[in-house]
């Protein structure tokens, strides 16, 4: 024996496994960019990270999964992105919890990976389900993210009138500007830091028309 460890046999070690699914996810990425997701197959996926077809369904299901986990990460806002709680979201109350949210939002969005895909997002919708799967994802979001204003209207922080729902789509909806203008794939920092501006100067703005005025306000 001269001391080396022995081979390691079965599944990879979870960070390995992840490291494999990272690569996974950049690859795809890099070709739907390039020439689309009906395009793109699940064997020129695994030829772009050298691995066997059958090695990717490891870690997909399928070339949607793939596309359904970049979506996730970089598509629509949601809870799950967000990584929120709601009750603490409305515990902190509308002056801290919204600045906090969008902060997140564009923490993601200007990440690599999130700035690549935002070409794909507006070409390829929610891949298999087009343009089509992309207004639905955005309908559930508005459901899901209505529930703080709810309450925050109920407990009198937030101006009562306007839907709920419709205060998720004025808060996030304009954001999608400074994306589209800034946050490319080939982003400068100047680029990032006018997008921060103009999502802080939106934060800004919504926050002035949805808290009601209190004596001694500014």
């Amino acid at each position: 024996m001269d001391g080396a460890k022995p081979v390691r046999r079965g599944r990879p070690p979870k960070s390995e496994a992840r490291a494999t699914r990272e690569l996974l996810l950049d690859a795809a990425l890099e070709l739907f960019a390039r020439q689309g997701f009906a395009a793109t197959t699940v064997r020129q996926i695994a030829a772009e990270v050298g691995v066997r077809d059958s090695a990717i369904y490891g870690h997909f299901a399928s070339k949607q999964a793939i596309y359904d986990a970049l979506f996730a990460e970089a598509g629509p806002v949601s809870l799950e992105a967000l990584d929120v709680d709601v009750d603490e979201l409305v515990a902190a109350g509308p002056r801290v919890a919204v600045p906090m949210l969008v902060d997140r939002l564009m923490a993601g969005w200007t990440g690599p990976r999130a700035r690549r895909f935002t070409s794909v997002l507006l070409r390829d919708g929610a891949g298999d389900g087009g343009l089509g799967g992309l207004a639905a994802a955005i309908e559930e979001a508005l459901d899901r993210l209505r529930e703080p204003f709810v309450r925050w209207q109920e407990a009198g922080l937030v101006r009562a009138g306007p839907a709920p729902r419709q205060l998720v789509w004025e808060l996030f909806a304009p954001l999608h500007v400074p994306r589209i203008l800034h946050l490319r794939a080939e982003a400068t920092e100047a680029d990032l830091a006018s997008a921060r501006r103009l999502a802080a100067d939106h934060v800004t703005f919504f926050l002035s028309c949805v808290i009601p005025y209190e004596e001694g306000d500014a």
